[in-house]
This record gives C-alpha cells, sequence and structure tokens, in this order.
C-alpha cells in the first residue's frame, strides 16, 4: 500500500522501523515520501537513509501518482484539515491516534519478546541449577533420595544408583520403599523404623542407626538422616534422605569408650596417687586414692588450682615441685612431707608431662607413692639396730661395770658387820647394798631390754613399788625443790609383776616429770582402779611445760627426746617396752604450758598390750 507520511518527528521514526523490520505485514506499506517542514528530523534522517524521498508541502505529496494511504503523526487538527483539503478522492487517511496503535503494539512486541527471552534464560538457568545440584548431589559419599510427601523418589544421586543397582529413571517416580528398601508395600515402615514418617510427624529431621547387611553384603552400621524442605509458606513438601555406613565410625566410638573405662578402672584400682593437671595449675583429674589423701572429692578438685582447694603450706610445696617441672621438663623425682589434717605424710612424687598429638605438653601428671609407713618401718629398724649397738655395748661394758659393784657391795656388807644394827648409819649401808644390787639389774635389764627377756613375775602391792621409788629419789639433790604428792588408793588387790621393771619404769617417769618442770614443782603418784575393776592404774602428774602436739605421737618412739642433748630417748621406750612385757599399756594426757599425766594401766586378768595417747 502506496503511503505518505505527515510529520517526521519520534512517531513517524517508530512507524518507520516496524515497517522496515516487516512487522506490520497487515499493512504492507510502500513509502511514496515523508513530509516534514524540518528536514533534520529524526523521521526524515532515518528515511534519507533508506531512499525515501523528503518533502515539505502536504499539497505536493498529496499529488504523488499511485497514493493510496495517507498517516498523520504530528498531531496537530491544523495539518490534519490540510490534508484533508489537499486529499485527492478515495485516498484513505489515518491520523496521529491511530497510527500510535501502531507503536503501542510495538511497545508490546518487544516486552512480549524481553519477557520471552528472560524465560529463556531463566529456564536455562534452572536447567543449568538443577544440573549444578545433581552434580553436588552426586559428589556426596551418602546415599541420597529426594521424595515428595507421599514417598515417591523425585532424584536420587549416583551412589544412590551404586549402592541399589538402580538407574536413576528407574527409581524416579516409584515409593521409596520400593527402590531403597525392597519392600513391595508400606506394612514394613513404621514410625520407629523409618525416618521418613516420623520427619511427617514432626515436621522435624530425624535420624535412625541400623544395624545389618547393606547392599555390598557387609555387615555394618548405618545411619539414614532425613530432613523436612519446606516452601515459602511453611508447608512440608519434600523430605531430603540421607544414608551412609557408620561402621568405623561406631567401632572407634567403642574403642574410645572402651580405652577410657579400661583407662578409669586403672585409676580407681592403682594404689599411687595420681593427679593431672593443666598448664595453669588446675585439676583436670583425680584418682581415688588422691581424693582420699586430701580429703576432696574429685568434683572439689577440678577446675580449680591448688591454691583454693588446700592449706597454704601444702599448697606451697606442691605448686613449688609443678614450677620446677615447668621450668626443667623431662622427668622429675621429688619427696614431700604434707601436713594434712593432724597427720603428716611423706610422699615420693613423680612429675612428668603429656603430650598432644602434635608432641606438645598440654598437662602435668603427677604420679605419687607414700611412703609414711615405709619411712617409719625405716626408723624402726634403725631403731632396732640401734637397739641391737646397745645391746652389744651393755655386754661389752657389763662385766667392767660388775667387777667394781661387786666391791662396793663387799665392803658395804663388811661395814654393816662392823656396826650396831641399832645404829642409824646401819640403814645408810643398806641403802648402799640396794641400791648397789639395782645397779646390777640395771645392767641385767638392759641387756633384757635389748634381748627382749621375760620378766620374773611374782605378787606385788603396786602401792609399796610406789614408796620404794619415792625413797629412792626424794633425798637426791636434783629434786630438793620438787614436793612429791600422793593419793594411794590403799585397798588394790596385788597384781603379778616384775617389780624391779615396774619399779625402773615409774622412776622413768618420775624423773621425766621433773625434767618437764625444770627441777622444780609438783610431782603427784596416783593409783587406783581402772576400767570398771578390771585393772589397776599407776598415774604420774606434773605441772610442767607439757608436750606439743606433733610431737605426741612420737615421745614413745625410741632415741625421740624432747631434752635435746640431754636426753637419750630410752625413759619412755624402756616404759613402754616394760608395760607390754606385762600386757599393760601406757596412756598420756599433756596440755601445752599446763603439765602432763603418765598412766600405767596393768590388767588383772589376761590383758592386751596397747600404747595410747590423749591430748
Amino acid at each position: 500500500m502506496k503511503t505518505v507520511l505527515v510529520g517526521a518527528g519520534k512517531g513517524c521514526r517508530a512507524v518507520l522501523e516496524l515497517s522496515h523490520q516487516g512487522r506490520l505485514p497487515f499493512l504492507d506499506l510502500e513509502i511514496l515520501a515523508l513530509v516534514d517542514r524540518n528536514p533534520d528530523a529524526v523521521g526524515c534522517q532515518f528515511g534519507r537513509a533508506q531512499g525515501w524521498p523528503i518533502m515539505d508541502s502536504i499539497s505536493e505529496a498529496m499529488s504523488l501518482p499511485g497514493l493510496e494511504l495517507v498517516i498523520e503523526l504530528t498531531g496537530s487538527d491544523a495539518v490534519l484539515a490540510e490534508i484533508n483539503s489537499h486529499l485527492p478522492p478515495g485516498i484513505r487517511v489515518m491520523d496521529h491516534v491511530l497510527a500510535r496503535v501502531f507503536w503501542d503494539l510495538e511497545q508490546m512486541f518487544n516486552n512480549l519478546q524481553e519477557e520471552l527471552e528472560e524465560k529463556t534464560r531463566l529456564e536455562a538457568r534452572v536447567q543449568e541449577d538443577k544440573a549444578r545440584l545433581q552434580e553436588i548431589l552426586d559428589s556426596l559419599p551418602e546415599l541420597v533420595m529426594v521424595m515428595d510427601t507421599q514417598m515417591r523418589v523425585m532424584r536420587v544421586n549416583r551412589r544412590f544408583e551404586e549402592v541399589t543397582k538402580t538407574p536413576w529413571y528407574k527409581a524416579t517416580g516409584k515409593f521409596c520403599y520400593e527402590s531403597f528398601c525392597r519392600n513391595e508395600t508400606l506394612m514394613n515402615c513404621t514410625e520407629f523404623t523409618c525416618p521418613f514418617i516420623e520427619v511427617m510427624r514432626t515436621q522435624a529431621p530425624a535420624k535412625h542407626v541400623y544395624y545389618g547387611e547393606g547392599r555390598s553384603g557387609k555387615q555394618g552400621y548405618y545411619q539414614v538422616t532425613a530432613n523436612p524442605i519446606f516452601d515459602s509458606r511453611g508447608n512440608l513438601i519434600r523430605v531430603v534422605e540421607t544414608s551412609r555406613e557408620i561402621t568405623e565410625q561406631v567401632l572407634l566410638k567403642r574403642e574410645t569408650e572402651e580405652s577410657a573405662r579400661r583407662f578409669k578402672q586403672i585409676m580407681n584400682a592403682v594404689h599411687g596417687i595420681i593427679t593431672i593437671k593443666d598448664l595453669s595449675g588446675r585439676f583436670q583429674l583425680a584418682n581415688p586414692r588422691a581424693c582420699a589423701l586430701l580429703g576432696l572429692s574429685e568434683k572439689d578438685l577440678v577446675g580449680r588450682a591448688v591454691s583454693e582447694v588446700l592449706p597454704p603450706e601444702v599448697a606451697e610445696i606442691m605448686e613449688h615441685n609443678d614450677e620446677i617441672f615447668m621450668k626443667q621438663g623431662g622427668h622429675i623425682v621429688s619427696e614431700e612431707r604434707l601436713h594434712l589434717g593432724d597427720k603428716e605424710v611423706i610422699l615420693v612424687s613423680e612429675r612428668f608431662g603429656l603430650k598432644d598429638y602434635k608432641g606438645d605438653v598440654v598437662s602435668l601428671c603427677c604420679v605419687a607413692r607414700d611412703v609414711t609407713t615405709e619411712r617409719q618401718l625405716q626408723r624402726e629398724v634403725l631403731s632396732s639396730e640401734r637397739l641391737a649397738a646397745v645391746g652389744k655395748l651393755a655386754a661389752g661394758v657389763a662385766h667392767e661395770l660388775n667387777n667394781p659393784l661387786t666391791g662396793v657391795l663387799t665392803f658395804a656388807e663388811d661395814l654393816l658387820l662392823d656396826v650396831d644394827p641399832q645404829d642409824p648409819v646401819a640403814e645408810d649401808y643398806k641403802l648402799i647394798m640396794q641400791e648397789t644390787l639395782r645397779c646390777r639389774r640395771i645392767v641385767r635389764d638392759l641387756l633384757d631390754y635389748s634381748r627382749q627377756k621375760e620378766p620374773q613375775r611374782s605378787p606385788a602391792q603396786v602401792n609399796q613399788i610406789v614408796r620404794r621409788t619415792i625413797n629412792l629419789v626424794e633425798r637426791q639433790a636434783s629434786f630438793q625443790d620438787v614436793v612429791f604428792g600422793l593419793e594411794l588408793d590403799s585397798g588394790l588387790p596385788a597384781i603379778l609383776v616384775d617389780s624391779t621393771l615396774i619399779q625402773q619404769a615409774i622412776l622413768n617417769l618420775v624423773i621425766n616429770a621433773r625434767d618437764a618442770m625444770q627441777m622444780k614443782g609438783r610431782i603427784v603418784i596416783a593409783s587406783g582402779m581402772w576400767d570398771g575393776a578390771r585393772g589397776v592404774m599407776v598415774s604420774v602428774s606434773d605441772d610442767g611445760v607439757g608436750i606439743p602436739e606433733d610431737r605426741l605421737c612420737k615421745i614413745f618412739e625410741p632415741f625421740f627426746s624432747t631434752k635435746g642433748e640431754q636426753g637419750t630417748g630410752l625413759g619412755l621406750s624402756a616404759v613402754v617396752s616394760i608395760m607390754e612385757q606385762h600386757g599393760g599399756r601406757v596412756e598420756v594426757d599433756s596440755t601445752p604450758g599446763v603439765g602432763s599425766t603418765f598412766r600405767l594401766v596393768f590388767p588383772l586378768g589376761d590383758g592386751t598390750t596397747a600404747t595410747g595417747a590423749k591430748k
């Protein structure tokens, strides 16, 4: 259709482009000329490039031969009137309103084209994402199934195909129990065996562990996990189920737990005292022996430093030895004397580091052994050796002592024969003879003590033994400032004892009492029944300095003395030995700064041997 376009603006340019691109096939325009008084209008520029005539006169354009259609694109009523005034009969006119329809159609077409292209790009991206998702699923070592809410398989990965020997196109669309569980129906699936059913019920992830034969025919442990997928409105639309073999992990966990169980059993069974601390000195572990020694539970120790749970003097010793290890490293052995409560404990401790997988020391382990009893036995063995040495010395000098004592005894007997029995001097000679004989017995008793000979027992009154002991010492110069008080029960029965040994025991206690009072004070000797008339007691009390608490448990040990270089440490040991030989015991009550009371307890029947110290 031969056409003239009046007005070469943007609208004209749009119609020309549509026509030139063949996108107005229903009009089939053949452009005869473009009319516009502005030769540089955009439509003129486009038309000139296409070789179309450009005019500035409407009347001239209307006279073009073969003209069939005039399209007015200026939007001016005056221009439209001018066209109509020159328009030959039978020529159709399309004003700018109708021409605008073409332009709008073009815009719609462009929009649809863009939407189509965008849809194509989105579909390509979706396909790319699906392919990428499938690649990700195929790269996973676990078996993966994606199912809808009806348990129908929508997607599987390569591992699924390898394990089930089922290609994806055969598995897709089937129920999961047909492809994976090899069940023909849902009858064998329950909430307790199927994580899919549990997910559908709880709307939350579910996990189940099975033991049985896998697709490979190997017995093992398998973990199946199901996770729900929700849409934007929160509706469950998919379930992703993964399955993997965890036999190695289960066995490793069991081995780890078994190792931990064995370690705990060893820690609980060993007699050693074992603690583990971190590098900051805080307890990480303590075995029952360590807890018993420290008087605390493991819960009270773990996470706390030594200084937070133990007395300062104990914590100082432990922290000092820990610090030595931290500086020197390696293997450190030390001896620790700890005062825990009312007792002293001697430990031989070994410290060494515990390393991690990189070889770095991360913890300090201390393994200690309580050698308190061992040290006590060593002291007792040493004491026995010293007693044996005393016995040998006594045996060596006994002959030398007995000779002069025999001379003294002989001359005393001769002097006694030369005086009148009523002469007071006679009593002195008798005392000389008596004490000479006692010296000989002391030498013999020292030998007997070291050799543990049986005492020569005979019935005796304990009060008489007490009085003889007082008579021996009250005239001595060292007792001149000592006042004796006697509180003797006159109704006591006779006891079966070696009077000489008992006198020696009482004498040792009296001498100790004198020394405790610095040779000035009051000593009270009492006797009476004991323990419901089942025994007889003799006590020696002083108002001296008393015995310190930390020494009270040691005073009966051989060669232990509170007198320094002035004491031999054999006095109370001899008393204990004598009382043990008589089936009796020694008890002591002492208060520092007030005084001490020692009691000798003799059983009237068969007695038991014991030594007690009461504070």
